[in-house]
C-alpha cells in the first residue's frame, strides 16, 4: 500500500490526479487486481501534460509504461 499524497505546492488539478491514481493503485493491491484501470493513468498523463514544468517526469512515466507493456 502506498501511504503518500501529492505535495500541496503542486497545482490542485495535478494533486487530484496524482492522489486519485495512488488511491486506485491501493485498491488494485487490496483486491489483488492485475492493473489500475487505464482511465486513471490516462487522466494522470493528460493532467501532467498541461504543466510543461513536469514534462521530464511525464516522459519518465511514459517510458516506464512502455517498458511494462513491452512497447
Amino acid at each position: 500500500m502506498i501511504n503518500k499524497q501529492a505535495h500541496d505546492w503542486l497545482p490542485q488539478e495535478l494533486q487530484n490526479a496524482i492522489n486519485t491514481f495512488i488511491e486506485q493503485f491501493n485498491i488494485m493491491e487490496e483486491y489483488d487486481l492485475d492493473h489500475v484501470p487505464s482511465e486513471y493513468l490516462t487522466n494522470l498523463f493528460k493532467t501532467m501534460s498541461k504543466y510543461p514544468q513536469y514534462n521530464n517526469v511525464l516522459m519518465d512515466l511514459l517510458e516506464l509504461v512502455k517498458k511494462d507493456k513491452g512497447l
